[in-house]
């Protein structure tokens, strides 16, 4: 599958459940997910879920291994709802006072936190803890991870995608 037929898949997945269409859309579990901010400065540990482990997932729309990323990410949330939470930042564009904050350099870029609130992974080390922690539910995320890291380049803030 190209790149180009994932990005299709994806969005297709996407818009039904967003529309409600297939058995899929009417019985899936609940994602504990937030967007927390959109580009302006935020306190991570003040949206943190207590015990619950909270993958931050900082993104823009316009970051294309974002919009592959994202769904996965939502969809392990469903899947470990008791045990995972995911908020999102919207980091809007390269010029907003988000990205200075967290120092973030190229989308997409994750940062994990354990049930104490404790930053236990940030980067690509997120993908391997999720899969160490979640095993088979992050399958996923992993695969996902490798084929943006293999077949893209991020979306960077000196030559954005």
């Amino acid at each position: 599958m190209t790149a180009r037929d994932m990005a299709w898949t994806v969005a297709l997945a996407a818009a039904l459940v967003a529309f409600g269409c297939g058995d899929a859309a009417r019985h899936s579990p609940p994602v504990d997910m937030q967007i927390i901010t959109h580009g302006e400065t935020v306190d991570l540990a003040a949206h943190l879920a207590p015990g619950k482990y909270t993958v931050i997932d900082f993104y823009a729309a316009w970051c294309p291994p974002c919009r592959v990323l994202g769904p996965t990410l939502e969809r392990l949330a469903a899947a470990e709802n008791s045990r995972l939470a995911l908020r999102k930042v919207d980091i809007v564009d390269w010029t907003m006072p988000v990205v200075d904050q967290y120092g973030i350099e190229a989308l997409p870029h994750l940062m994990l936190y354990d049930q104490e609130g404790k930053r236990i992974a940030d980067g690509d080390e997120v993908f391997p803890a999720l899969l160490n922690i979640f095993g088979e539910s992050a399958r996923e995320v992993g695969e996902a991870g490798a084929s943006i890291g293999a077949a893209t380049a991020p979306a960077t803030a000196g030559g954005v995608l």
